[in-house]
């Protein structure tokens, strides 16, 4: 455990660290150090360079080519200087909270972690924190994923490298296949975690160049992941130039992703009016109160199935007006319901 320092060393622990996180694999000048960094001889310096090595693991390398160096190669345990009010403690607990729900894998840390900051904070503080903890429960629904799998996928987008995943569809045959993937994030929805990764099939090449012209992620959802290996053997596919990943999960109704193609029209009826009114269903969404028990909503979506079954689970408040086809698929799958469930 590290010995107690005073609050200016660690302002000045902080600053070293990140001057020599700034100048990177090249390394800082000692002399740019001195001047930078509040120190008024090189002893100190050289006393914090040690405190950092010995008690924090930190690993910093000195060059001794003239300009003398100091280079940050790993930073080891990280230095906090915290000035927290209560509105920060409530967001601090709250997202421990969160993460522990939705990463479940990683309570332990979450737990770690608020343990450690509650020796730092006063004891008003912290008590606020144990009573929000204990009044919060986060009720969302999560599907479970073997731990190694998110950490996996995590390092392959933080590398830049492929990754081979076994991967089961409970669609079409459900037989486990094996796909090589180029890992470009992750997000949560409706109740689980998805990777966002690109792959051959999703390249198109140009007739005459041959170059690619087209480059679209798919999703794989983790929790269908059966074993993920590291391919850094692989070469690595980069998404689009103008690719956004908020923008492009955005384009999901619920889940599936992709260019926003279809235009629809709904005409919806209370109580599910005012619901759809208080839900940001999609970015791209404009409802208009047609009366006070209607509600009509249009949007462009990029995948018509969702939507069909959000209408069905919605039923008997929402008609589809436009396209045809998607009033198709909500009588198709209503009709499908109703043979598996008929009553005699």
């Amino acid at each position: 455990m590290p010995r107690a320092i005073t609050s200016f060393r660690i302002r000045r622990l902080l600053n070293l660290l990140s001057f020599l996180r700034k100048h990177g694999e090249r390394g800082a000048e000692v002399e740019a150090i001195l001047r930078q960094c509040e120190y008024n001889d090189r002893r100190a310096l050289r006393d914090d360079i040690r405190l950092l090595r010995d008690e924090y693991r930190a690993e910093i390398a000195f060059k001794r080519t003239q300009p003398c160096r100091y280079c940050l190669k790993a930073e080891g345990d990280f230095l906090l200087s915290l000035n927290l009010n209560e509105r920060d403690v409530i967001a601090l607990v709250a997202g421990l909270g969160m993460t522990a729900h939705f990463l479940p894998s990683m309570e332990g840390n979450c737990k770690a972690l608020w343990k450690k900051i509650q020796e730092i904070l006063p004891e008003a503080s912290v008590n606020i924190g144990r009573r929000l903890a204990g009044m919060v429960t986060v009720a969302t629904l999560v599907s479970g994923m073997k731990p190694e799998v998110f950490d996996v996928c995590l390092d392959a987008i933080r590398s830049k490298t492929s990754v081979e995943v076994d991967y089961v569809s409970p669609y079409k045959t459900r037989e486990m296949r094996t796909h090589i993937l180029a890992s470009w994030g992750v997000f949560f929805r409706s109740h689980a975690w998805y990777l966002l990764a690109g792959w051959e099939s999703t390249v198109q090449k140009d007739a005459d160049s041959g170059k690619p012209k087209k480059n679209i992620p798919i999703t794989f959802r983790l929790s269908r992941v059966r074993e993920v290996r590291p391919r850094p053997d692989v070469p690595f596919i980069r998404p689009p130039e103008a690719y956004s990943q908020e923008k492009f999960t955005a384009s999901a109704w619920y889940v599936s992703v992709g260019d926003l193609e279809h235009d629809i029209r709904l005409r919806i009826v209370e109580p599910m009016a005012t619901v759809v009114s208080e839900t940001p269903w999609h970015p791209t969404q404009r409802p208009v109160r047609l009366d006070k028990d209607t509600l009509g909503l249009t949007a462009r979506v990029a995948d018509l199935n969702e939507v069909a079954r959000w209408v069905l689970s919605s039923a008997p408040y929402i008609t589809v007006e436009e396209p045809a086809e998607l009033r198709k698929m909500v009588h198709d799958l209503a009709k499908q319901m109703m043979e598996l469930n008929f009553v005699d």
